[in-house]
């Protein structure tokens, strides 16, 4: 898939979780941890940022998921993604700690620090079926090397000295605070929906960016790049 056809899909994907909004005016939004089980997720993660003009709300295509389905999972997703990181907040470096050599090249210093991750024998995978959300089943199930919720990541102790594997999560990081957690959720949902793992969209973004980390590449700004693939639509 091209980039540009990348930036139309997403914009489809997202669109239909602005409906929802709409529809469900006034409803009270309770994102996940960020920082602290004290920081307010709506103030940590950019409004700003989503109600700028990055993230298009043109719809462009249809979705199998329904905002039916995504508003009925969603509060049930948020609420295991706060437990989940109130339970290993505990445990959580900063990024910057690992005194990574190439990271700061590519991102800003005030990101290592506050990006945290939690090293695990074995990630926390949300229990997607039991929220309604059977087909995603197989992603549930995946024996993944790290999953990032948030500005948290968790990364296989088996691989915590691999850098670019914190790069890739920390591309997460940054889709997060620029889409926002619904946005985010919404969009990632339906790149599993309708191409699966690897080829959903703000996964690919992130092994595209992997790629380009792991190739002798020009050093590029890796907040900048997110921001670019999310806004540049045709």
């Amino acid at each position: 898939m091209r980039r540009r056809e990348f930036i139309a899909v997403l914009g489809g994907m997202t669109a239909w979780s602005v409906v929802v909004r709409a529809q469900q005016a006034g409803m009270m939004r309770i994102d996940g941890l960020m920082s602290t089980a004290e920081t307010d997720p709506e103030e940590a993660f950019g409004d700003g940022y989503r109600k700028s003009s990055i993230i298009s709300r043109k719809a462009i295509g249809t979705c199998r998921l329904t905002p039916e389905e995504f508003h009925t999972a969603y509060p049930k997703l948020r609420a295991w993604i706060q437990k989940t990181l109130e339970f290993y907040e505990e445990n959580a470096k900063a990024v910057a700690a690992m005194h990574f050599v190439r990271l700061p090249l590519y991102f800003d210093a005030s990101l290592l620090e506050t990006a945290k991750f939690i090293a695990i024998d074995r990630l926390p995978m949300p229990p997607l079926s039991a929220m309604g959300l059977s087909r995603f089943a197989v992603f549930e199930q995946g024996d993944f090397s790290g999953i990032t919720y948030l500005n948290r990541y968790f990364i296989k102790q088996t691989v915590v000295t691999e850098e670019a594997i914190h790069f890739h999560e920390l591309i997460h990081v940054i889709q997060w605070r620029l889409l926002g957690p619904e946005d985010f959720l919404a969009a990632y949902a339906n790149g599993l929906d309708e191409f699966g793992y690897e080829n959903s969209p703000l996964e690919k973004m992130a092994y595209d960016a992997e790629a380009a980390f792991r190739r002798p590449s020009p050093i590029f700004d890796a907040e900048k790049f997110v921001a670019e693939q999310l806004g540049r639509f045709p």
